[in-house]
């Protein structure tokens, strides 16, 4: 198990967003994955992305709205799938 943490703040952003990329892109079942893997051998790591995403919400904006958010990236996806098969 590797504890050290990425000392790269942008690094560590970049590696936000392109988890946010990857879940609106990729199977979400490959993406559990790939933070399962990261959360049990990169704890740190995991753990500075967490929070990366965390402060790229908004806290004024309201669950509400994060939630509308969510179900029309899942409603896109269900929509993608659809057309796939």
């Amino acid at each position: 198990m590797d504890q050290s943490y990425e000392t790269d703040l942008d690094r560590v952003a970049e590696d936000a967003l392109d988890l946010v990329e990857r879940l609106r892109e990729d199977d979400p079942r490959r993406v559990f994955e790939q933070l399962r893997l990261l959360a049990e051998l990169h704890p740190a790591r995991y753990a500075q992305i967490a929070m990366a995403l965390a402060a790229f919400v908004n806290p004024d904006e309201g669950t509400v709205a994060l939630q509308r958010r969510v179900d029309a990236i899942a409603e896109s996806r269900a929509r993608l799938s659809v057309l796939a098969s």
